[in-house]
């Protein structure tokens, strides 16, 4: 039994190292570290890191954050193989309530703005942008003290990451535009994670925006989880700008 469930965990290895390597290759190691898996009760789902005047914000969906309370609430980050309790400062919401995003904000600071920043430039259809998010949760078997093959250390952050291309940009709501994408089926959790591209002008990689959490063509997902997973079986996805994130922030100043 144990060999068995030590197999699946090194496929499962061997997929999340994989996807981590390839992804490691095109996109700036700070924006994995920056991409997060967070809960709160049942519900889990990505969250970003995100600087705004110095101060750490989490940038999660709606679905999340609408059971928080507004001031102080504690949440849970996915770090070194067990949950850890993060406690917040504000609830944020977006002014639309059609914006499936929730803001948390920490109290961490940082000193400098991160390398890989919001940008600046205009979107336009046919952009080649990187998106991820968090897996689900998994903890790696214990291997016998003196077992003579023990599994290498997975990186901490493993998230799933595809390539697409900006395909429609609605121009009654610039604040959001469609991705198309090889390889259909994608898990809601990743929603929230970020959208970043790399910027001719500035030639550095940029967070363009964040995905969203769209149930309209999601099923349940065809394993076993818990909590239970959905995934939309289609080669597109939904985004909102990074601007829907920082007119949020501003709207609701620090006090």
């Amino acid at each position: 039994m144990f060999r068995r469930q030590t197999e699946r965990s090194l496929l499962v290895l061997v997929l999340l190292s994989s996807t981590w390597a390839y992804a490691q290759f095109e996109v700036p190691n700070e924006i994995f570290q920056r991409t997060l898996l967070i809960r709160s009760g049942n519900e889990q789902a990505t969250a970003l890191k995100f600087d705004q005047g110095g101060r750490i914000y989490l940038i999660t969906t709606r679905h999340l954050g609408k059971h928080l309370p507004l001031n102080n609430a504690v949440v849970q980050v996915w770090h070194d193989q067990t949950w850890n309790d993060l406690q917040t400062v504000r609830t944020i919401f977006p002014a639309s309530k059609d914006v499936d995003l929730a803001i948390l904000e920490t109290g961490e600071r940082i000193a400098k703005p991160y390398a890989v920043v919001k940008s600046e430039e205009v979107l336009t259809t046919g952009q080649r942008v990187w998106f991820m998010g968090s897996f689900p949760a998994v903890k790696w078997p214990q291997m016998p003290a003196n077992s003579p093959n023990p599994l290498p250390r997975m990186p901490e952050t493993a998230p799933f990451v595809k390539i697409g291309t900006i395909s429609a940009i609605d121009p009654t709501r610039p604040d959001s535009f469609e991705i198309h994408f090889q390889g259909g089926a994608w898990n809601l959790l990743i929603a929230s994670g970020p959208i970043v591209y790399w910027s001719p002008a500035h030639r550095d990689y940029e967070v363009l925006g964040v995905i969203k959490r769209d149930e309209r063509d999601a099923l349940n997902a065809p394993f076993d989880s818990s909590p239970a997973q959905k995934v939309a079986k289609s080669g597109i996805l939904e985004g909102y700008s990074i601007d829907v994130v920082v007119d949020a922030i501003k709207d609701h100043p620090p006090s």
